[in-house]
């Protein structure tokens, strides 16, 4: 099968696919149908890519189309989904879902929760765990996405969403950017 990863860093998605005897393109870039056409893509993983992938893309492709998120979805939808789970102290993880015309809104395909430490991580260390789960977790259930055997779930709970741009005001609480502690957070946010 040919496959389209939509990613800045797609290093670590790479040996199921070639363990499948699937073909790839990487692309961070924006694409459109033509692009898809012309590359005869069968299947694409979208993974920290920046952009919507549109409709007559999924249309094209239906129910091949992926994406792969580190929040525990519904929750923390779209931008900086790491800092959000953390600050809006929701369920935290990472989720594999299939896209649709929303941002971060299809059926669910796979998710797990992950935990971590208050008092020790960063947000960055936390990224980090997340990042490493994320691609662990499409590693471990490629063989089950690639033959689309799963319409998955419809996602449950209240959601929430973020943009790029809201995160610009949640800076002054971290002294240190993302090296700074959960704990370090939230005893300044605390004081006000």
């Amino acid at each position: 099968m040919k496959i389209l990863i939509l990613s800045p860093y797609p290093e670590n998605l790479l040996d199921p696919l070639e363990g499948h005897g699937d073909t790839y393109i990487v692309n961070k870039e924006k694409i459109d149908l033509s692009f898809c056409k012309q590359k005869r893509i069968e299947f694409i993983i979208s993974y920290g890519y920046r952009y919507k992938i549109t409709k007559d893309i999924l249309d094209f492709l239906p129910g091949k189309v992926i994406n792969l998120h580190i929040s525990y979805l519904p929750y923390s939808r779209g931008a900086h989904p790491v800092f959000w789970s953390i600050y809006e102290s929701s369920i935290t993880g990472v989720s594999i879902h299939l896209v649709d015309e929303g941002f971060d809104t299809g059926n669910i395909l796979f998710q797990k929760e992950v935990d971590y430490s208050r008092e020790e991580d960063t947000f960055l260390s936390i990224y980090k765990k997340m990042q490493f789960e994320i691609e662990k977790l499409f590693r471990m259930n490629w063989k089950y996405l690639r033959n689309s055997q799963n319409n998955g779930w419809p996602q449950q709970g209240e959601s929430t969403s973020h943009n790029k741009y809201e995160i610009e005001e949640m800076k002054k609480y971290l002294p240190k950017m993302w090296e700074t502690t959960i704990k370090e957070f939230f005893d300044l946010v605390d004081k006000i």
